[in-house]
């Protein structure tokens, strides 16, 4: 990250005065990039795809691990777990108006029914990073699953 802002690693971290500066930044900017309704209204499992593989594809265990172990990190500190709670509650108000808009007969609530896709999502990141061989869930397999218990 630092090379691409032509920073140093410690000049990126004086520039927001701490690293705890930097994660809350870098957490806000992520924050901020979670839209609030549907791009897509007309193409819902488009977007929902979409977003399940930008934010929940890891290319390799590695990956995976990484991502955790930043998150856990994250979590670890007040400030950045109060703006990754502002994500997540983003996230489950996007991924909800999303279901509505698949408009799916058995969907039910569709806060839980994101909440329960958002946790398996997550769970197969889990999955991915222990390498539990070639059923490693994929966001488009997750999602798949999901569409045909909602239907």
């Amino acid at each position: 990250m630092a090379p691409a802002a032509e920073l140093s690693p410690a000049g990126l971290v004086k520039r927001f005065g701490s690293r705890t500066g930097l994660l809350r930044a870098l957490g806000e900017h992520w924050v901020g990039a979670i839209p609030r309704e549907p791009q897509l209204p007309d193409r819902p499992l488009e977007e929902l795809r979409r977003f399940a593989r930008d934010g929940f594809a890891a290319p390799s265990g590695a990956a995976a691990i990484a991502g955790l172990t930043d998150l856990l990190a994250d979590l670890a500190d007040d400030s950045t777990r109060a703006v990754l709670r502002e994500g997540v509650e983003r996230q489950l108000h996007y991924v909800a108006r999303l279901v509505e808009h698949l408009a799916l007969p058995r969907t039910g609530d569709p806060v839980r029914a994101a909440a329960l896709l958002l946790d398996a999502l997550h769970g197969g990141l889990v999955r991915r990073a222990t390498e539990a061989g070639e059923g490693s869930p994929t966001p488009d397999n997750t999602i798949d699953a999901f569409l045909e218990w909602w239907t």
